[in-house]
């Protein structure tokens, strides 16, 4: 049976509860493991012994008008929305253990609006649920033009009026600020023309 995908539109966030935005896992077969420190195994997956790398994966959540989600982002696309490889990550978190920046990555991510889709898990991992959603991709959806407080003509003037110009004179260049204009205005010389 194939997992449902479906398509949400929204605001992705990162929640405020601790979690570590990295799985270690076999750097042949990719088996995840309980560890959190990276050092050589034997993967019980492949037999082998084998390195222990990160993996970026952490949970995400996604807002519309009616309500919130919480899913799990991982790999790539983790790494993409995060801006850091796993590595970096994991140098972060597990090795200088610092707390993840998560009110810096929320504010990147502020009024951002995203097409994200979303499938039901079929598999358990270390650290969720069959059945928990997984984000198999998004897109940032282009920003709608909203109007930034246009400048009117008033404040147009008042912008010439505090710009400096230079003015010479025979004795020496000086500074000033400009005046506002006494010329009749264009519109009214035109209509006599």
């Amino acid at each position: 049976m194939v997992a449902e995908r479906f398509y949400v539109e929204g605001e992705i966030s990162l929640p405020e509860h601790f979690q570590q935005f990295y799985l270690l896992g076999c750097s042949e077969c990719n088996h995840l493991v309980w560890r959190k420190i990276k050092r050589e195994i034997q993967c019980i997956n492949c037999r082998l012994p084998r390195m222990l790398i990160p993996r970026c994966r952490f949970e995400v959540e996604i807002t519309d008008e009616t309500g919130t989600i919480t899913t799990t982002m991982s790999e790539g696309l983790g790494e993409r929305i995060l801006s850091m490889t796993a590595e970096q990550i994991y140098d972060i978190t597990g090795v200088k253990n610092e707390l993840f920046p998560i009110a810096h990555i929320n504010q990147l991510l502020t009024d951002k609006l995203f097409r994200v889709q979303l499938q039901r898990s079929s598999s358990r991992t270390p650290d969720k649920n069959a059945g928990s959603l997984v984000l198999l991709s998004y897109t940032e959806k282009p920003a709608m033009f909203l109007p930034e407080e246009s400048t009117s003509v008033s404040g147009a003037d008042k912008i010439m009026e505090e710009e400096p110009i230079l003015m010479t004179d025979a004795k020496a260049t000086k500074k000033r600020k400009r005046e506002p204009s006494t010329l009749p205005n264009s519109h009214s010389r035109l209509s006599k023309q």
